[in-house]
């Protein structure tokens, strides 16, 4: 168009764009920005048409503004043109750059154009869009009457320019007007508190914000929903008073159940928004249909009503129609929320300042019977009672929490009378839940329990005595930041929960902040009971264990007796009481379980140099934990024993980390957890043993089991130690009185052969001296000869115990003649029986037949055994009187056993034969008359059942004495 264009001076074109991109700039009128520029196209290019359209995006459709048509008929010009898939106009707006049509009479997407070029004569026709970004705001349209015909390249620049300013113009005007219309969220909300301070009640309060929101947002309606906590729904409080139009008889509900609303009440609890339009939601599909459907409209925007994390309502604006909700309309309805969250408490003053006072006089009645009541079970009851009704709610739990299994024992329970009781103690709660309680500021809320997936491991048993909500407390309270109650505790099980105030409803309900709170203080007074009961429990057991070490002790003073003997049968010739190591062991591991109550303790004990070790006690409290006591536990190879002697301390481990050789003998299918310390009286002393105790899997020690432990296993290894030395030393003691008594009769023996000897020698050599002078007498000096063999028998008898026998007696195992036997024993006891004048009665009744040339024997050392016949007889003479018959009889019992009796009917003490039969004698330290006898008689018992036999001594009921020898005979 080049051709077209009026000739001008290049300056005056500079001069006319430049006044007109001034006023481009700087007017603000859109008709006058229109007419000005219209007035530029004329005056610098000949066009025989111009057409000038603003966009209207909602209506999709230019509307014309005017311009210039060869005829100057302009009412075309300001039709309406909407826009249509695929025509020329559409495609300028979508694509917002210059479209050229060479013929626009025969162009077919021109439309209502076409016609119009062809009534015009136009011809070469281009469309340029009034661009700002990526916004349209109209077309113009710029025509000729030559056939292809199309602006230069400069023309293209300089109306590039023109339309790009008008644009910016239209751009600026429009955001202007926006920001006129858009409505100021602050301004009426300073409007709203203005009018507040007027009204004093609260529903004066709702119904000023109600139709503040609504005029504000212009909805169908607006609600204000309070919320009825106790039963868990929301009613229509306060509404707009225009009738909702187009809804004719139709009526929102009046009221919503927590239960119908799910999602949408958990999002007003967490102090969000919801918001309800056209092609989107804050909630799921399913969810927004029934909420909607149940209001009665078609948008939805609701503000929670929250006050210090308690949640009171929700302020609602609804629409008939889908509706963007903007966010200068969520702002205005969050800040109008929050302003009726802060009016609220204003209106409840009264009754909360009541409440208060109710709730200050609970506590501190609570308080005052904690610190002077005895009776701790009857303030328990009074507080139950008390909290119920304060909180209208119907149970009670008081828990009392046992750290070791992870269970809560219930110390008092408060239910309806139609109720059972809860069994006790309650299952153990999942790791989470536990962590949720320990890490609380506040009690632990449910309001519904078919909604909530906490405490889990309660649910079945709670649900059984109808508990469907409940505030769950812990006793202990928030711990300050970083401390922790065992913080220097040594073990790594530490206590964060001692119990739980459990207070719960039938129904499902929403708890108040004030009630949380009321919970929470009361826990804590009522955790001074349970503190006070956890410490009597520690103290029970510090006490359990001085009874154990008291047990111990009274085990030491009395190691050293033994058990009263019982008649000995023909089968039974020996009866072996039992060891009090043994007892000690047992009786350790009874108390200890009972102390720390663990099913398992066993005790695993070995001798120093052995390379076994054995269970010497074990107490299961079931047959899951029994351990095979005939089990055998090598020392160097099994993983327990070595890892516990190498630990300075208590070894912890759970069945998951023991040796396959540990897992042998500690194999019981309870075990899951079990703890070990070595029995080591001092570091310089070799380790005896090892304590095992064991529980389930889960078990966790508390520090007080684990001290526990330690302490008694150590007193456990000192009693050990003791009673090892005291067994030696009385090992000892009794091995050396025994030598003493047998080397006293034995050199007293020796001295009377010699004695007697040397006598005789003297008399034989006066009688060889006096007959010097005559022939000697054969005889004579035979029996000298005699007299010299016997005196040297003595001294080589008496060589063999010097030589073998110094500190420990030999035993021997001959076949001794019993007939042989007693010739001995009589001889050498006749002369004190001659001297007593005493009748000494043999009877033997001995039926039984033997081979030809064998003789009935004993089994037994001859010299030891005529000692023994010869003590028994010695103590019947000293007790009979002048007189007085000895009876000695000699029987078979069965065909293992020979009984020899000596029987007397001497004056006796009977505290003697008791001391005797009771294997214990006087104190050592105190001045007993009969001291030797019983310590002789015991000497000779002791002697007799180391050569296998039996020795008794009795009290016949007709006062005779009775004392039996029980010897093996001895077979060929």
């Amino acid at each position: 168009m080049g051709q077209d264009q009026r000739p001008k001076d290049v300056d005056e074109q500079i001069a006319g764009l430049e006044r007109l991109l001034q006023t481009l700039r700087e007017e603000e009128n859109v008709e006058v920005l229109l007419e000005t520029t219209l007035g530029y196209l004329q005056a610098d290019f000949d066009w025989r048409l111009i057409w000038i359209g603003l966009y209207d995006r909602q209506a999709h459709r230019l509307f014309g503004k005017g311009g210039m048509t060869p005829n100057g008929d302009l009412s075309f010009l300001k039709q309406r043109f909407a826009l249509t898939p695929g025509d020329l106009l559409e495609q300028v707006v979508i694509q917002l750059r210059p479209v050229g049509v060479a013929d626009l009479r025969s162009e077919n997407r021109a439309g209502e154009w076409r016609k119009a070029a062809q009534t015009y004569n136009i011809q070469g026709t281009t469309l340029f869009p009034l661009r700002y970004k990526d916004r349209c705001y109209g077309v113009i349209l710029l025509g000729t009457d030559v056939w292809g015909a199309s602006p230069s390249s400069g023309e293209k620049t300089q109306l590039s320019i023109v339309f790009g300013a008008l644009a910016t113009a239209l751009y600026q005007i429009e955001k202007d007007w926006q920001r006129q219309l858009v409505k100021r969220p602050d301004e009426s909300l300073l409007a709203l508190i203005s009018q507040l301070r007027e009204l004093r009640s609260l529903d004066q309060y709702l119904q000023a914000v109600v139709e503040q929101a609504h005029e504000f947002i212009e909805p169908t309606r607006t609600n204000v929903y309070w919320f009825e906590q106790e039963r868990r729904y929301f009613w229509r409080r306060v509404s707009n008073r225009q009738i909702a139009p187009g809804l004719g008889s139709i009526r929102p509900a009046s009221g919503i159940t927590v239960q119908d609303l799910g999602e949408f009440y958990q999002a007003l609890a967490r102090e969000e928004m919801v918001w309800i339009g056209e092609s989107h939601s804050s909630l799921k599909t399913e969810l927004t249909g029934r909420l909607m459907q149940q209001i009665r409209a078609r948008s939805l925007l609701a503000a929670p009503i929250v006050l210090e994390g308690e949640l009171l309502g929700f302020l609602a604006v609804e629409a008939a129609e889908p509706r963007i909700w903007q966010d200068n309309e969520k702002h205005y309805l969050r800040g109008a929320a929050q302003l009726v969250a802060l009016t609220a408490p204003l209106s409840e003053m009264e009754e909360r300042i009541e409440q208060t006072r109710l709730d200050r006089d609970l506590t501190a009645g609570i308080a005052r019977a904690i610190y002077t009541d005895v009776d701790w079970e009857a303030t328990l009851k009074n507080t139950a009672e008390q909290l119920c009704s304060r909180l209208k709610c119907e149970y009670f739990l008081l828990l009392l929490y046992g750290e070791e299994q992870h269970r809560f024992e219930i110390v008092c329970q408060n239910l309806p009378r139609n109720r059972r009781q809860v069994p006790s103690p309650l299952n153990a709660l999942d790791a989470a839940d536990v962590e949720l309680l320990q890490d609380r500021g506040e009690p632990l809320a449910i309001e519904n329990w078919d909604e909530d997936g906490r405490l889990g491991a309660w649910r079945e048993v709670l649900a059984e005595a109808g508990v469907r909500s409940l505030l769950a407390s812990n006793t202990l309270g928030k711990q300050p930041e970083g401390e922790h109650p065992n913080q220097k505790s040594k073990i790594k099980n530490q206590k964060s929960i001692e119990g739980l105030l459990v207070v719960g409803h039938s129904a499902t309900r929403t708890w108040r902040r004030s009630e949380r709170e009321l919970v929470r203080v009361v826990s804590q007074q009522l955790g001074l009971i349970l503190h006070s009961w956890q410490q009597s429990s520690e103290i029970e057991k510090y006490q359990q264990f001085e009874r154990s070490i008291k047990s111990g002790l009274t085990l030491l003073q009395h190691s050293s007796e033994q058990q009263s003997q019982q008649q000995k049968s023909a089968a039974s010739a020996k009866m072996f009481p039992e060891l009090p190591l043994q007892k000690l062991d047992r009786n350790f591991a009874q108390n200890l379980s009972q102390t720390i109550a663990c099913p398992l303790v066993a005790v695993i004990t070995w001798n120093r140099g052995q390379e076994e070790a054995a269970i010497s006690a074990a107490v299961a409290a079931n047959p899951v934990f029994a351990l095979n006591p005939e089990a055998v536990i090598l020392v160097e190879t099994d993983g327990l024993i070595q890892q516990t002697l190498a630990k300075s301390g208590v070894l912890q481990l759970s069945t998951s980390q023991l040796s396959l050789a540990t897992k042998r003998w500690l194999r019981s299918p309870g075990i899951g957890e079990l703890l070990a310390v070595p029995l080591q009286s001092a570091p310089e002393h070799a380790p005896a043993g090892i304590v095992v105790v064991a529980d389930a899997a889960g078990r966790q020690w508390s520090e007080l089991s684990v001290n526990l432990l330690s302490s008694m296993a150590s007193q456990l290894a000192w009693w050990r130690r003791y009673l090892a030395v005291q067994s030696a030393q009385e090992s000892q003691r009794l091995e050396l009185e025994m030598l003493n008594w047998y080397k006293q009769r034995r050199f007293e023996d020796f001295y009377r052969n010699v004695g007697a000897g040397v006598k005789e020698l003297g008399d034989l050599s006066q009688s060889i001296l006096q007959s010097a002078k005559e022939q000697k007498d054969a005889l004579k000096t035979l029996r000298y000869q005699q007299v010299l063999r016997q005196i040297g028998n003595s001294l080589g008898s008496i060589h063999l115990v010097l030589k073998h026998e110094q500190w420990r007696l030999q035993f021997a195992r001959d076949a001794v003649p019993v007939s042989a036997w007693l010739r001995r024993s009589l001889d050498r006891t006749s002369p004190l029986v001659k001297q007593s004048g005493i009748l000494l009665e043999v009877n033997r009744e001995l039926a039984v037949s033997l081979p030809a040339g064998q003789t009935l024997s004993v089994r037994g050392d001859s010299i030891k055994l005529d000692l023994i016949l010869c003590e028994l007889l010695a103590m019947a003479c000293r007790r009979s009187g002048v007189g007085d018959k000895i009876e000695m009889r000699s029987q078979l019992l069965g065909e293992d056993w020979l009984e020899l009796s000596v029987i007397d009917s001497g004056e006796c003490d009977r505290q003697l034969i008791a001391a005797f039969n009771s294997g214990s004698q006087a104190d050592i330290l105190a001045v007993v008359s009969n001291r030797s006898i019983v310590q002789n008689l015991l000497i000779c018992q002791r002697a007799v059942c180391l050569m296998g036999g039996d020795f008794s001594l009795e009290i016949l009921p007709n006062n005779l004495i009775v004392a039996r020898l029980v010897l093996p005979l001895a077979t060929a």
